[in-house]
């Protein structure tokens, strides 16, 4: 059993491999189209018995940088064993020079795998919720006077966008800049839908955002409702609220039978909100934090 720097030749089966597992962790960002081995991006392949036998890959983009965190893409073995995830972890840990923390998500039924992180020093810190919604055609959203939600204009509106998500999510935990940079990444996803992405304006100011993505779970098409945020100044004048009703309405117009959505644990409001609307919980991911010793 070895392990092998990811290559050129070999992305196709990396991507294959991420495919095939991150359901069981985190598949919430899946290597598109154009990526690439960069510095930004080391990812490591677990071979034995020529077999691909697990995967890690790390995502130290600049904006993770600044607040010196990095997130993996994928952090994973067939073998479910100690030795396996350690043989991973050192490779990926000659790569965090600089960095305080290194973290990933897993679903809270795979307790076994999460037990094995905790042998090698991974903390759970933080968790979020999926949420899922069985649809009703009666969702309407209602504005109050003066604010319109339009949808996102190409090569206009990336700051737009930018400062509002960075505003609202300020003192959220786990909260990493959001860039023009990462916003086009984000909308060359598989389930981009580009009428899907909404800014909210009260006159000529941006003061909300929503994103609607499509995804298949379980050979069912979904609409999965994204990036609800509201400058902190607007909050409390119930426009999160009816962003979701936004975000319902287009669901349901867009043909699917149900919505889902992921909340941080922490942000106990939005939860509360979200239960009230008639979402569900449907899995708990808690976030793993590796702290770096240099």
């Amino acid at each position: 059993m070895k392990v092998i720097k990811l290559t050129e030749a070999n992305i196709p089966a990396f991507k294959e491999y991420f495919k095939k597992y991150s359901h069981e962790q985190d598949e919430s960002n899946p290597p598109l189209d154009d990526f690439k081995i960069t510095d930004d991006e080391p990812a490591f392949l677990l071979i034995e018995n020529n077999e691909i036998r697990g995967a890690a890959s790390l995502m130290i983009y600049p904006e993770y940088r600044e607040v010196r965190l990095a997130r993996f893409r994928i952090f994973h073995t067939i073998n479910n064993d100690f030795i396996s995830y350690n043989k991973l972890l050192n490779n990926i840990l000659l790569h965090t020079n600089g960095l305080t923390s290194i973290y990933c998500f897993i679903e809270d039924k795979f307790s076994n795998i999460a037990k094995l992180w905790e042998e090698m020093g991974f903390q759970s810190r933080r968790y979020a919720w999926i949420l899922v919604m069985e649809l009703a055609p009666n969702v309407k959203a209602d504005f109050p006077e003066g604010y319109e939600l339009r949808t996102f204009r190409d090569e206009v509106d990336e700051e737009n966008w930018c400062s509002v998500i960075n505003d609202a999510f300020e003192h959220s935990l786990g909260h990493v800049r959001m860039t023009p940079e990462k916003l086009s990444h984000m909308r060359i996803t598989t389930g981009y839908i580009k009428e899907g992405m909404k800014i909210l304006w009260h006159s000529d100011k941006p003061v909300g955002t929503i994103m609607l993505d499509k995804e298949t779970i379980n050979n069912e098409e979904v609409i999965f409702i994204d990036a609800v945020s509201v400058l902190n100044e607007y909050q409390g004048k119930g426009l999160g609220k009816n962003l979701l009703k936004a975000g319902l309405e287009f669901a349901v117009n867009y043909g699917v039978k149900k919505a889902m959505l992921s909340v941080n644990g922490e942000n106990e409001k939005a939860a509360e909100m979200y239960l009230k609307e008639g979402f569900k919980k449907e899995a708990l991911y808690k976030c793993y934090y590796y702290d770096i010793k240099n």
